[in-house]
């Protein structure tokens, strides 16, 4: 079985060809397993149109814009998933992967409050801070403005059934309400159904807590407290929501819809002139924690998109809460030697328990899985008895035991992965059809049949009632116990996000931690692999007991403290976790890009980082990143990096917005008079032929000016009709490069309004943006031929003038 599948869609679709074998004799069953689909992400650097042809559905689609990888997400029926690997410029497809949760006084900790005042001061107004977790309480008077507007753009529920009226979310899934419905809903003119609620419809609150912390203005007060006591960070920040669908009080999505959720946010139409900073207080723990994921891919080509071209589209991610979870151990198999590593199963799991190990990819051992009932595994051996990139037979690790109460083990393996990746083995302890896992110790025996010594991690997914590792004990006793060391949760270490960890806040009222120090729970770094160019995490920031918006709030019943009459004084509560703590580098960041909105990744990560308080010896560790957040500070360095003239994001002092307040330069206005594609009015087919007859001198061009003849109407009426893509077209010059690919340069032509690195930029988005709002055959063209249309187009800044002569529309 193909490698590029990871090990979880490997298990799976083993498991459909076994019930597909076992029900072969029934037609009707066969052709339902056939059809059954299953969610994938894929990372590729060809032709997309490669991966439609063996059955792959695609919903989203981004591409890195300097290295030569893609990522789509989307949906293949099980038994095309071989074909799917099998294309040769596939490198990884991977199936869903749960996510799951992270868990007043902490903005002066960070000392975002003089910020909010004086003359120069900054709100977040004009930035946009996208909020991926349970949903939003969209009638918390946090997110309304003193005019009664909603504050949030725009809320896409996953989990909403499509009803009569509703505008359907992307790819059909869920419900989308903007921002005028939802300000009509606060006036009682509207239905909104979206709520922060979980699947059982009982009060959730994660996201509208985590959302009123990075962007809630506090105007609510309480009996206990005047308006504005519960500020958020950018309190004059909009929000774009998307209610990831979950189906626990554990579990908060998949990464596949992860990486929708993130595309809706950084394509949202209605914001095309705005930076964005999405939070993300979820996270996973299977992988190789080398940032590698196709989560994490897909994230660093988003964020690499935004600094490529001057349009931050900046990711923020929780750490984690693993520090004290004991679902993480690493250690060094010695040569020719052993090393066994001891997990407790819990009482009751009723669940499959995962466990990830992951070991140096240019070594070999051998694995042997001991129950708590004394069964013994074979040996699993990379390359003997477990085929590089197969699966072992299934082990029962209770033979003695009624088949339906038995408890099997599979083991997955992947050698010589894509992305240099370590070996893995991927354990799965599966329920029995009856009853639950076998409690109690069980162990993993790791063998080196070699003279050099192997390091090696192993992960436990997160979850409920999970499998743990035995606890650190001092003195040493030589087994392998718990590591708080790399402990980071998916995808908080990819090299484009910036990863949060939480400590605890100087002036918080809680009094049960003793100091301002980490909090124990808050996940490690370093990364497992490459952790001298990628350190994680980036920054700590308050996540214990912080006061925020508290969701469901028209529900709520009783008496929620002393000196409260009733639940409508209940406004705000306490949570804690790194997601408490990512949302305030999240606001943190939109009041950077509201003072200099051309910052990029970078930008913000040195300026965080050089600007933090208590700043670890050497300037970074793996517990606290560079040191605790302080936002003041950060910001001055901003202003003075503009005024001198330094790197601020774009250079030099006063730089302008680049982002109109009207969302179209000057050169668009003045030429909607005439078509907005061409900025001409001449007739369409003089247009085409001239162009065809100018494409016959390039390789392909034929095909490509078929292609253009093609889809020219479509993208025409797109440019004319979707302002997002008619602003990408006009920054870009498109009108004037057009004109001059069709005639040639000529000595009576002025000089270009724009650079080409520029006009490159811009073109990619424009190019892009028409793939994704198009059809699916205007998709695969551009898909083909886009980086040869760019640079046809781009040419005129390289090419001497026009010497032939060409007919004139």
């Amino acid at each position: 079985m193909n490698k590029k599948l990871d090990p979880g869609l490997r298990s799976k679709l083993r498991t459909k060809q076994a019930a597909g074998a076992a029900a072969a004799a029934v037609p009707k069953t066969r052709s339902r397993a056939k059809s059954e689909q299953v969610g994938v992400i894929v990372a590729f650097t060809g032709n997309v149109a490669d991966l439609t042809a063996v059955g792959f559905v695609q919903r989203t689609l981004v591409r890195h814009p300097r290295k030569s990888y893609s990522v789509a997400t989307g949906t293949i029926a099980f038994d095309r998933l071989d074909d799917l690997a099998a294309i040769p410029h596939v490198t990884t497809v991977e199936g869903p992967h749960r996510m799951h949760r992270e868990l007043n006084f902490s903005l002066k900790e960070i000392r975002a409050t003089a910020v909010h005042t004086g003359p120069l001061s900054r709100t977040g107004k004009g930035v946009v801070v996208g909020i991926i977790d349970s949903g939003i309480d969209w009638r918390h008077g946090s997110f309304v403005d003193a005019n009664g507007k909603s504050r949030i753009l725009a809320i896409w529920d996953h989990m909403l059934p499509f009803q009569a009226g509703d505008t359907r979310g992307p790819n059909n899934i869920g419900v989308v309400y903007d921002q005028d419905q939802i300000t009509q809903a606060l006036k009682g003119r509207a239905r909104v159904r979206t709520k922060d609620v979980d699947a059982s419809n009982n009060r959730e609150g994660h996201g509208t807590h985590v959302a009123g912390i990075a962007a809630g203005n506090g105007r609510p007060p309480t009996c206990c407290h005047v308006s504005q006591t519960y500020v958020g960070v950018a309190p004059e920040a909009e929000l774009l929501v998307v209610r990831y669908d979950y189906t626990d009080d554990e579990e908060i999505g998949e990464n596949q819809r992860l990486i929708e959720a993130i595309d809706f946010i950084f394509s949202f139409l209605g914001s095309i002139d705005k930076p964005k900073v999405i939070n993300i207080s979820q996270g996973d723990n299977l992988g190789p924690h080398d940032g590698t994921s196709a989560v994490e891919l897909a994230i660093d080509a988003h964020v690499e998109t935004g600094d490529f071209l001057h349009h931050p589209q900046i990711v923020v991610k929780s750490a984690g809460n693993e520090g004290g979870m004991l679902r993480h151990v690493q250690g060094r198999v010695p040569g020719n030697g052993n090393l066994e590593v001891e997990f407790e199963m819990p009482k009751g799991r009723r669940s499959d328990a995962l466990l990830d190990l992951w070991y140096d990819r240019a070594s070999t051992l051998n694995l042997t899985v001991t129950a708590p009932t004394g069964a013994v595994s074979a040996v699993v051996n990379h390359g003997t008895d477990l085929p590089p990139n197969a699966a072992a037979p299934p082990f029962i690790a209770n033979p003695a035991a009624a088949a339906n109460r038995q408890t099997r083990v599979s083991i997955d393996g992947t050698i010589n992965g894509e992305h240099d990746r370590n070996n893995n083995f991927r354990i799965t302890i599966a329920r029995s059809r009856r009853g639950n896992i076998i409690h109690g110790p069980w162990k993993l025996t790791l063998a080196n049949p070699n003279a050099t010594p192997v390091d090696f991690h192993c992960w436990i997914e997160r979850g409920t009632n999970t499998p743990w590792f035995l606890p650190p004990k001092t003195p040493d006793d030589g087994k392998v116990r718990a590591s708080l060391d790399a402990t980071l949760s998916i995808p908080g270490t990819a090299s484009q996000v910036i990863t949060v960890a939480n400590h605890a806040s100087r002036t918080s009222r809680c009094d049960c931690w003793p100091s301002t120090g980490i909090v124990s729970s808050s996940s490690r770094g370093p990364v497992a692999r490459g952790a001298a160019t990628n350190q994680k995490p980036d920054i700590a920031a308050p996540g214990l007991e912080i006061t925020s918006a508290k969701a469901d709030v028209a529900n709520l019943r009783g008496r929620c403290c002393d000196c409260c009459p009733d639940a409508c004084c209940c406004l705000y509560e306490d949570m804690t976790g790194t997601s408490m703590a990512a949302p305030h580098v999240a606001g943190a960041i939109a009041l950077l890009l509201e003072e200099n909105p051309r910052l990029t990744r970078a930008d913000i990560v040195r300026h965080l980082q050089a600007t933090a308080r208590d700043r670890p010896a050497g300037g970074w560790d793996a517990t606290w990143g560079a040191g605790k957040l302080n936002i003041q500070t950060a910001i001055n360095a901003v202003r003075a990096a503009a005024a001198g003239g330094g790197g601020g994001g774009g250079g030099g002092g006063g730089i302008p917005r680049i982002y109109p307040p009207s969302g179209l330069d000057e050169s668009f206005q003045r030429e909607q008079r005439a078509s907005t594609f061409t900025g001409n009015a001449a007739p369409l087919t003089s247009w085409l032929r001239t162009l065809r007859e100018r494409l016959k001198d390039y390789p392909e061009g034929e095909h490509v000016a078929a292609a253009i003849s093609r889809h020219f109407s479509e993208a025409r009426r797109l440019i004319n009709s979707n302002r997002r893509i008619a602003t990408m077209w006009h920054r870009a010059a498109g009108p004037a490069l057009l004109r001059r690919l069709i005639h040639g340069t000529r000595a009576t032509d002025g000089p270009l309004p724009i650079d080409k690195e520029s006009a490159s930029r811009y073109l990619a988005r424009c190019l892009d943006l028409l793939a994704r709002q198009g059809s699916p055959r205007l998709r695969q063209s551009l898909d083909q031929y886009h980086f040869f249309v760019s640079m046809l187009l781009t040419e005129s800044f390289t090419s001497p003038i026009e010497t032939r002569t060409m007919s004139q529309p």
